[in-house]
């Protein structure tokens, strides 16, 4: 796989290298496609930058970096694919559940320990300093960021979903400012619009907590702090027990920061009348 080559010669390569395998892991099907001359000016490059990239990843040159990306597009499984290749080899007994279980647990051990602990202290105390907390997340994280935006608004005021397809995004961006906090969640196959609205944002100042899947995911350009839950080639489906712990774990890390006050705010919360939304399990007996 191009990526995990890329990955692991990644923090070795020049500025410009790098430029190259940001585009390559973004675009990889122009690779496929066009001469590395045409894609040294798509990446704000030389050729002979491109084709040094090729060498600095230990390939013998841009043809066969073509080859395996090509190779690698026509074997490519989807997101689904993934996922039920991973089942495929639980033996389907009476303990299937446990199996599967366990080996979602062993993925969530894995991430917990080589995730970066200041990084992710000084991304709860921004959650819990940030005057606004913004969260994004579209398509296959849609589920996720709910789940957060949800869970922050019963802890705290100031939380707001963006949802492109119901507002106005500019308007929405124009208020942004420094000191406020955005939670964006990209997941492979990276959604563009995402992308595009973690970097608009960022420039305005607010600080960008980035949550993806592969260390170098195009939304890790974007963000002060980021969290890799996978690699790329993990499916989707099969992330989202991870992304769900992760994201439980950092609410959690937000609230111990003042346990006291998001106390008070639950309570309050609770204090609303809701008996008109809600019923008790004593009406069914």
């Amino acid at each position: 796989m191009y990526q995990k080559i890329i990955q692991e010669c990644y923090q070795e390569l020049s500025k410009g290298q790098k430029k190259v395998a940001n585009y390559i892991l973004e675009f990889p099907h122009d690779v496929a496609l066009k001469s590395a001359q045409e894609i040294g000016k798509l990446a704000g490059v030389s050729e002979t930058t491109v084709i040094r990239f090729c060498y600095a990843i230990e390939l013998s040159g841009y043809s066969e970096l073509q080859l395996i990306i090509r190779s690698s597009l026509m074997c490519k499984k989807s997101s689904l694919g993934n996922y039920l290749a991973s089942k495929a080899d639980i033996e389907p007994d009476v303990f299937f559940h446990e199996k599967v279980m366990k080996n979602d647990a062993k993925k969530i051990q894995t991430v917990s320990e080589r995730l970066d602990p200041n990084d992710f202290q000084q991304s709860c105390q921004c959650l819990h300093k940030a005057e606004k907390v913004y969260v994004l997340g579209l398509r296959s994280s849609f589920a996720a960021a709910q789940w957060l935006g949800f869970t922050l608004n019963v802890l705290r005021s100031d939380i707001h979903m963006i949802q492109p397809q119901s507002q106005d995004i500019i308007q929405l961006m124009g208020h942004m400012k420094e000191g406020e906090v955005l939670v964006v969640l990209s997941f492979h196959r990276y959604y563009k619009e995402t992308i595009d609205m973690a970097r608009m944002i960022k420039k305005k100042g607010v600080t960008v907590i980035g949550i993806s899947d592969g260390q170098i995911a195009p939304l890790s350009r974007y963000s002060d702090f980021y969290f890799p839950l996978a690699t790329s080639e993990t499916s989707t489906i099969d992330i989202m027990p991870t992304v769900i712990s992760f994201l439980n774990t950092l609410v959690s890390g937000m609230t111990v920061q003042a346990p006291e006050q998001y106390e008070e705010y639950k309570a309050q919360y609770d204090r609303v009348n809701s008996g008109f939304l809600f019923l008790d399990g004593d009406e069914f007996e």
